[in-house]
């Protein structure tokens, strides 16, 4: 190994750390990469390195990102480092572009030993979808009960752990196993018959064809000298394995990550990958990048202080030699409206005292939180743009339900049409050749399409109907019926009673899977939807959906300007935030039940690593910031059509007093029992103790206010889960009591009294 001259040109500037993890190139290493610390720089100069300096061929580097335009990048600055030289064989891509490529690159070995000829198809997630209903209908079974998407996040999660359809039925429990077990068993033959794969599949197979083909497997080891992979916190288990098995030949296996800022779980993504890389390598060499280069001192250390409550990481401190900066801003607002209009007159304020729109980013925990804060934005000149994910009114759920909409206010509305019948269940059986039937019958009547279906309606049905049969015919009657049904409704009742009903009789509510994460996240966007219809309801009522629709298609045409985001405030969630930076930060919606999420609270108490992952997500939305930090909770907000008592977020509790500016460090002179203000409702219910404090609490609180003390055998309600009976009640030391209690509806939780608000009942 070449000496490391730290003037090098490719070590010059690299601090001691990054130095070193440029130039160990044997061996098994981790880089354990804290936020800010330069990891790309130190992937980019390392390869350079090997290049340049240690006698690798291109073609002998494997090098593993998670999305194509990390390596587009991360390669133009390799290129630029050695003056343009050809990095032609240099592998540089994501796990699923590897996946493909091994698959296409031995054609015979995959037909023969996988059965798949060379032209094989890559479904993607609407593809996908379309074979796991056709799979639940071929089990006798109706999707609409189902939850097709349900379904293939199951076998996607067992197809992460390399479970074939026999082994998933091998070791089923519950009837719901079974079900998945059958689904999935069809789901295959299907992909197969149509000789396609899934994204799974493109990390599974592979594998498969290593185990089917040895020696392949051994030319892809001799190959690839030295593999590196970067976000190593973010693998799954197939991924494990398969970088596992490339490097066992050489060895050489050259990971970054960090488990502090694990956040995919729900992806299927295992941090005990990173966190057990020395057991997995006894003779691996770990390097901390702990000097944060981004964030101001007290960004740094707050981010420090507030993941230090987490067990599952790797220890370590997360330091700075940037200035102190200016004091982090925690703000307590009345409700989400109000909130999201004190965020945007703060960035009125910044940007008028010479900021960018550039320069600021407003972060938040679900899709759904955008709305207000879009709505807000609009009444501006603010220009802003969504970020990972598309804006409100260009969501998919949301969209569909706006196309019935469309479709009621105008029945010639072909787009919306094809939406509602490609879309939502009601369309669903409606052929090809159904359609363009009803589509001739109208053109010859001259009438709409709408009027076509609906002349098939049930008790509506015209002598001179389009002519069909069978499935189709059975398929359109029931969408006329549908609109019939809603056409006549839509001028007696108000647009919320429409939109109920929308949701009911198209069977796009029985549609959403509620135990899926992704699924609530599309709900939450439903429901958010059906309040900004609120606001119209003041309007007449044969005035409120023109007004509505016009309103939309406004939005849609101011929001597409300066598409290219120069000036821009960006909007984006938390979890698509990871990676990128911005001078001003502000996180939004820092609530229990947002962040941390409803269902991490849940189960918290029997299973408390859905918490740690949330504190990671929070972690993550901190160290975004690099100048600038705002934290902002609201006292109500307005969750599925009513407001609701909200209560500051658990992990404001590690935010340093001393960070925070007078104004919200202190507490407030007089409050009401109804709205404690940040010392009551952070430590309401949680004692010092709690493992969300990690033992210590940093932030100064106010007295608890004193509390009603229950017992065993009382009845009593919750405004979440209603009705329950108080099976145990502990006292704690801070007097606090910590109670079980048996809902009638829901089971048996664990809470705390004084954050559960509850309410005795009496017998009656």
């Amino acid at each position: 190994m070449p000496v490391a001259d730290p003037n090098h040109p490719l070590l010059r500037g690299l601090n001691d750390a990054q130095r070193k993890a440029v130039v160990t190139v044997d061996g098994p290493v981790l880089v354990v990469a804290g936020p800010g610390s330069g990891k790309t720089r130190v992937l980019v100069h390392r390869i350079a390195w090997l290049l340049s300096e240690c006698g690798v061929l291109p073609s002998e580097v494997l090098a593993v990102t998670f999305t194509n335009k990390a390596a587009r990048e991360m390669r133009d600055r390799i290129e630029r480092l050695l003056d343009g030289r050809d990095l032609a064989g240099l592998v540089m891509g994501t796990f699923h572009s590897f996946g493909a490529r091994v698959l296409r690159q031995n054609p015979g070995l995959v037909a023969d030993r996988l059965g798949l000829l060379p032209n094989f198809l890559i479904y993607d997630d609407a593809d996908q979808q379309e074979i796991v209903k056709k799979a639940i209908i071929a089990i006798g079974l109706d999707p609409k009960q189902l939850a097709p998407r349900r379904m293939l996040s199951r076998i996607s999660a067992a197809k992460s752990v390399l479970m074939s359809p026999r082994e998933y039925a091998a070791q089923v429990e519950t009837y719901d196993d079974e079900v998945t077990a059958r689904v999935f068993t069809e789901y295959q033959k299907t992909l197969r018959k149509n000789n396609a794969v899934d994204f799974d599949d493109l990390l599974g197979l592979p594998l498969d064809l290593f185990d089917q083909a040895p020696g392949l497997l051994n030319s892809y080891q001799q190959r690839f000298r030295h593999v590196m992979v970067d976000e190593y916190q973010d693998t799954n288990r197939v991924q494990y394995i398969l970088v596992s098995a490339l490097a066992e030949g050489h060895r050489n296996l050259f990971v970054v990550g960090d488990p502090d800022q694990s956040i995919y779980g729900w992806r299927q993504a295992d941090i005990r990958n990173i966190l057990d890389f020395e057991k997995d390598f006894p003779d691996a060499k770990r390097i901390d990048l702990e000097l944060n280069y981004r964030s101001t001192m007290r960004i740094v250390d707050t981010a420090d202080r507030v993941i230090r409550a987490n067990s599952q990481r790797i220890d370590r401190r997360l330091r700075t030699e940037n200035q102190e900066g200016e004091l982090i801003v925690l703000k307590e607002l009345p409700d989400g409206t109000v909130e999201a209009r004190w965020i945007v007159d703060e960035i009125r304020r910044l940007l008028a005292r010479g900021r960018s729109g550039n320069d600021v980013a407003v972060m938040f925990r679900t899709g759904a939180q955008s709305r207000v804060l879009e709505e807000a934005f609009r009444i501006t000149d603010i220009p802003y743009r969504i970020i990972g994910g598309l804006r409100f009114y260009e969501r998919k759920e949301v969209k569909d339900v706006i196309a019935v909409l469309r479709l009621l206010h105008n029945p010639a509305d072909t787009v919306a049409l094809e939406r509602v019948i490609g879309n939502l269940p009601v369309g669903r059986g409606l052929g090809p050749k159904a359609l363009d039937a009803v589509r001739e019958w109208a053109e010859t009547a001259g009438v709409t399409l709408v009027d076509g279906f609906i002349a098939l309606a049930p008790g509506r049905m015209l002598a001179d109907a389009p002519s069909l049969s069978g499935t189709g015919r059975n398929a359109a009657s029931r969408l006329g019926g549908v609109l019939a049904s809603l056409r006549d409704a839509s001028s007696t009742i108000s647009l919320t009673e429409l939109f109920d009903r929308i949701l009911t009789e198209t069977g796009y509510e029985a549609s959403f899977d509620h135990e899926s994460e992704e699924e609530m996240q599309r709900w939450a966007n439903v429901m958010e939807l059906r309040r900004d219809l609120e606001r119209y309801e003041v309007l007449d009522p044969s005035e409120q959906l023109a007004t509505y629709l016009e309103q939309v298609a406004l939005v849609s045409d101011v929001d597409g300007m300066d598409a290219d985001g120069r000036g821009q405030v960006t909007l984006i969630t938390l979890h698509s935030a990871k990676g990128l930076e911005f001078p001003v930060v502000f996180i939004s919606g820092v609530e229990e039940g947002l962040l941390p999420i409803s269902r991490a609270i849940e189960c918290e108490w029997s299973n408390p690593l859905p918490m740690e992952e949330e504190r990671r997500l929070f972690y993550v939305g901190v160290t975004r910031a690099e100048e600038l930090l705002y934290l902002t909770y609201a006292g109500s907000r307005m969750i599925y059509g009513r407001f609701q008592p909200a209560v500051a977020s658990r992990f404001l509790a590690q935010v340093p007093t001393m960070h925070l500016d007078q104004e919200t460090r202190r507490a407030p002179a007089a409050r009401s029992a109804a709205s404690p203000g940040l010392a009551g409702k952070v430590r309401a219910g949680f004692g010092s103790e709690h493992p969300a404090f990690g033992g210590s609490a940093t932030t100064e609180f106010a007295p608890a206010p004193k509390r009603a003390t229950f017992a065993p055998g009382q009845k009593v309600f919750h405004s979440r889960f209603g009705e329950g009976v108080i099976l145990e009640a502990s006292d704690r030391r801070d007097g606090d009591q910590e109670l079980v209690i048996a809902f009638h509806r829901h089971g048996q939780k664990r809470l705390m009294a004084s954050f559960a608000n509850l309410e005795p009942i009496g017998d009656e």
